[in-house]
């Protein structure tokens, strides 16, 4: 999505430039990739972008930050492309086994 092509307000284009920044910073490694929900906003504020918790909350589950934001869980916020970071190696093998098993399950039927 391009810059121009948002029809709404000058936060909007803020917001998406600042965290399409952001996001470019974590993936070449300028800025650290693991970011708090805390850390997260307090970037935006010293940006002159304010929202509060609630409003990030609903803002990553619809166009344009959740191209850039892929989840929050806890206070842990999860960029596009971290998802199979934010896994622990012990609950993938879990995972893995799981649809082992599942797998094994549908053959014998």
């Amino acid at each position: 999505m391009r810059l121009y092509e948002f029809e709404s307000s000058p936060l909007d284009v803020r917001l998406v430039a600042t965290t399409a920044q952001l996001k470019s910073d974590i993936d070449s490694q300028k800025k650290k990739g693991d970011w708090t929900t805390e850390e997260l906003l307090q970037f935006y504020k010293d940006n002159d972008i304010i929202v509060d918790k609630s409003d990030l909350y609903d803002m990553i589950k619809r166009p344009p930050l959740n191209k850039y934001i892929s989840n929050i869980q806890g206070d842990k916020v999860i960029f596009k492309g971290q998802a199979d970071d934010a896994v622990a190696p012990d609950e993938k093998d879990k995972n893995q086994e799981i649809v082992k098993s599942m797998a094994n399950k549908a053959m014998k039927n």
